[in-house]
């Protein structure tokens, strides 16, 4: 469960509402000493040489499966695409194993298919592990295999299985019961000539195997007799109707990924997507509990009603500012940095945050969207012409009285001069001294970062392993989600314009509200 350490008295009620609203979706909670994710009962096991087929699977059944990559979030996007096409499509979803760290990016086809193959090719436990699990030295590889990943490269990621860290059920479930009643298998390779044997597949017109050539090669639509208006993002338009005259028994995609990937018409398609999205959240006790020593220190003396902590969006939060002004005292932000245009227009998009921040503390907040910036360049506005009015600074007293205290110490007196409490999760390196952070700091100087924190947060994540790579430590992957959960827990949150992780936040935050929902209406 939960563990919370310090001062009983003044744990916030947000703690208590966790264990609440987290046991529905951890049913119950594992003991440190060895946090295994296990495999699922539907998984095709790892193995290149079987023959033999899983029962459940006839000759008629009808599959569809895709090729993952790119990190977690577009992972998570392209399964949601995934399942939204099995139920539409009335087909069994094959789901390949999430990578966390490094994973391959997107190449033309049919690039992706060896490479995906080899980065999940069992022999590589062997030849890069000995019998206790320590590495081995990385050796050249040999020239007839080409695609082949050296050991260094197979440790820079790692294969976790769905079902163990997502509630699939909720798609498995039967409409009835509240979920999609899409059936689902997963498999733990990539590879094709493993696939056909474990789905019973006998010849070359059983598979329909896709090979793209551009990222974004096939937009999906649901034919409702309006004129079509083509999406200009992709190249090519398809009916579901036209998906669905496919007879072959596995359609393999290659990359779906895409928030408008797939245009719905039909009443229930949002719905659909709801429950995808909170299956697909990732869930796991041991990243609760490290979140939950981080939450607990930050809302430490805040003394807050428990209507007051739960997550809003902006414009929840304007109606509420706006009958009884109540500011929040906990706000927190995810501010991409790390990469491509991201990082370019870091520091043209860092004021937007400052300003958006500010009039949500001093509940002058106009926009009603939770997400700030640009990241195409070539679209962004200089933000001087946006606003007339200087960047804003909290006062010069204030900034010296916590410039030079310890977390500890720090905390106490943002208590005691009641200022907000805004924590940033960033991929951004050395957030305190960034320059380019720096306008977040200045304005709000009650404002921490995961780096503030005594690593004790970081234990429970040390003792998670998986079954599909038993020994790759899992830690520095999970430290990401320990971010999502700490602003999910938010009162408020803005996040980053075309991040795939912010919006994965947002929908956090959401999962959270409805279930606190529901728990506040079972105990009425």
């Amino acid at each position: 469960m939960l563990l919370f350490h310090t001062n009983p008295r003044k744990r916030s009620t947000l703690i208590a509402i966790t264990i609440l609203s987290i046991l529905v979706i951890c049913i119950q909670l594992i003991p440190y000493e060895y946090d295994s994710l296990s495999l699922s009962n539907n998984i095709l096991n790892w193995t290149v040489t079987t023959t033999t087929t899983n029962d459940d699977i006839v000759k008629e059944e009808k599959f569809l499966t895709y090729l993952p990559y790119s990190r977690f979030s577009n992972q998570r996007g392209t399964l949601l695409n995934a399942a939204l096409l099995a139920k539409y499509l009335d087909r069994t979803l094959v789901v390949p194993p999430m990578f966390l760290g490094y994973a391959n990016g997107w190449s033309p086809g049919p690039l992706l298919y060896p490479i995906l193959e080899h980065m999940t090719d069992p022999r590589l436990q062997d030849k890069c592990f000995d019998e206790q699990g320590q590495l081995l030295p990385d050796e050249p590889n040999p020239p007839e295999e080409p695609y082949l990943l050296g050991c260094s490269n197979f440790t820079a990621y790692a294969m976790v299985p769905w079902s163990s860290v997502t509630d699939l059920n909720l798609l498995t479930r039967p409409e009835e019961k509240g979920g999609l009643g899409i059936k689902i298998i997963e498999r733990s390779d990539m590879s094709l000539t493993t696939l056909k044997q474990q789905l019973n597949l006998k010849d070359e017109n059983d598979m329909l195997l896709m090979k793209d050539s551009t990222r974004y090669q096939w937009h999906f639509y649901q034919d409702d007799g309006e004129p079509l208006v083509p999406n200009p993002r992709y190249l090519n338009e398809v009916s579901l109707d036209q998906l669905n005259e496919y007879q072959h028994r596995l359609i393999h995609f290659y990359g779906i990924f895409g928030f408008d990937r797939i245009r719905l018409t039909t009443p229930e398609s949002e719905e659909y997507r709801l429950r995808i999205q909170q299956a697909l959240l990732f869930s796991h006790p041991s990243i609760m509990d490290a979140s939950s020593i981080i939450l607990e220190q930050l809302l430490d003396g805040l003394v807050k009603d428990k209507t007051d902590i739960i997550p809003l969006d902006s414009s929840q939060a304007q109606d509420q500012a706006s009958s009884n002004k109540i500011l929040p005292r906990f706000v927190a932000a995810h501010v991409r940095a790390g990469d491509a245009d991201f990082l370019k227009g870091l520091k043209d998009r860092v004021p937007e945050f400052v300003y958006q921040i500010w009039d949500i503390m001093t509940g002058n907040e106009t926009m009603v969207n939770d997400l700030i910036g640009n990241t195409n360049n070539k679209l962004m506005n200089n933000t001087k012409q946006q606003h007339d009015r200087p960047l804003p600074k909290a006062p010069t007293s204030i900034r010296k009285q916590l410039a030079h205290l310890n977390l500890q110490d720090r905390l106490k007196r943002c208590t005691a001069l009641e200022q907000m409490i805004l924590y940033v999760a960033t991929d951004a390196p050395s957030p305190r001294t960034n320059a380019d952070l720096a306008p977040i700091f200045d304005a709000f100087p009650c404002t921490f970062v995961m780096d503030d924190f005594d690593r004790t947060w970081y234990e429970p994540l040390t003792t998670i392993k998986s079954s599909l790579d038993p020994h790759k430590p899992l830690a520095d992957h999970l430290v990401m989600f320990v971010d999502a959960t700490v602003c999910a827990w938010a009162e408020r949150f803005v996040g980053t314009r075309t991040s795939t992780f912010s919006n994965y936040i947002i929908q956090y935050r959401h999962s959270i509200v409805d279930r606190i929902i529901e728990k506040e209406g079972l105990d009425s």
